[in-house]
């Protein structure tokens, strides 16, 4: 029930000690180690309408410290740090990313109890923001999370995971969510096929609703109801670099491309393991010496966006491997999306 309210933009705001997995997000409370008057002062308010003009004098009531926050609770991806302790515990945050709405958690204080009227008006203002966005907008680019570690070390690292504003979709739950709540779905490689197709529907809707669809590969054949989708298997050259003058043979095929602004084909090169047909009228943007895509984007085979690729950054990446694969992920997840926010119904 709580999170049906925070996903037709609702407001909570939680003060104490989390120690049931109830607030969407939010993770269990941990104590301060070494409990001590530095360890309480509040040193980094941030200049929210919360907090504004309070400063750092929220350390002491009549003189005594501890009341405020004598540990915290871990910072979800893409949150706002409001409050940080001596140590650098984060003592309040902000959640606008994990839900359609808003979640204030505060360590140990009733924040209505420092804040008042700031803290009510804020709430007011916040909810019917928060409200009309859900109303009117559709949920950011989501990802599927197929259950691996290598998947969930990239979908919720900070960095990656402020970009997907729809949140994680867990795989097995895919074909029971309605998808064109969404502007796009990131399809992580290696992902179990009899899931996706499962799901085929819904994300054939979402396609159809004028949405993107980001697939990823690696090594294994595209779900068969993915239009226009032609992967053809290659022996994979894990040791090309060893080569003299080693050359994978990738290049780029648009250099112009918005994508390129920040991503090399240096970032794009590690190996593959297939290789695409180009749709008629889709653009390749990673290619082969061969002429053959490794990376495309199909507007033209359905209503919405398709973004194929044969590469596995994401399972590299999540598995601590291929450096290359972080350097193309810090590019290509901010681009897709900025893409996914394209929602321009097309004739298929």
């Amino acid at each position: 029930m709580i999170r049906e309210y925070l996903d037709r933009g609702g407001v909570v705001v939680f003060g104490g000690h989390l120690h049931r997995d109830w607030l969407p997000a939010a993770s269990l409370f941990v104590p301060l180690a070494h409990r001590s008057l530095d360890g309480y002062r509040v040193v980094e308010v941030a200049d929210h309408p919360i907090f504004r003009g309070m400063g750092t004098e929220l350390t002491f009531r009549r003189g005594v410290a501890g009341f405020f926050a004598r540990g915290h609770h871990p910072v979800p991806p893409g949150a706002e740090v409001l409050t940080r302790l001596f140590g650098g515990e984060p003592a309040t945050y902000l959640d606008r990313v994990s839900t359609a709405g808003s979640i204030v958690v505060q360590a140990t204080s009733n924040l209505l109890s420092y804040c008042g009227e700031a803290l009510i008006d804020w709430i007011v203002g916040e909810a019917a923001q928060r409200r009309a966005e859900a109303a009117g907008q559709r949920r950011g680019l989501a990802a599927v999370y197929g259950g691996s570690a290598q998947h969930h070390r990239t979908l919720t690292a900070p960095k990656y995971a402020r970009h997907l504003t729809g949140g994680t979709i867990y795989l097995p739950e895919l074909a029971d969510v309605d998808l064109t709540e969404y502007r796009g779905l990131l399809i992580p490689e290696r992902s179990h096929r009899g899931q996706l197709e499962r799901a085929a529907d819904r994300i054939t809707e979402l396609l159809d609703s004028g949405g993107t669809v980001i697939a990823f590969s690696g090594g294994e054949p595209f779900p068969e109801f993915l239009p226009g989708v032609r992967w053809q298997h290659r022996p994979t050259n894990f040791w090309w670099w060893l080569e003299p003058d080693a050359d994978l043979g990738v290049r780029l095929a648009d250099e112009a491309h918005p994508l390129f602004r920040r991503l090399t084909v240096r970032d794009c090169t590690w190996h593959y393991h297939g290789v695409l047909e180009l749709p008629e009228g889709a653009q390749a943007l990673v290619t082969l010496t061969t002429g053959e895509a490794l990376l495309y984007v199909d507007r033209v085979s359905t209503p919405g966006t398709m973004v194929i690729s044969t590469l596995d950054p994401i399972s590299h990446y999540g598995g601590y491997f291929m450096p290359a694969t972080e350097r193309f992920l810090d590019a290509f997840l901010p681009w897709a999306a900025e893409t996914s926010r394209e929602l321009i119904i097309r004739s298929p």
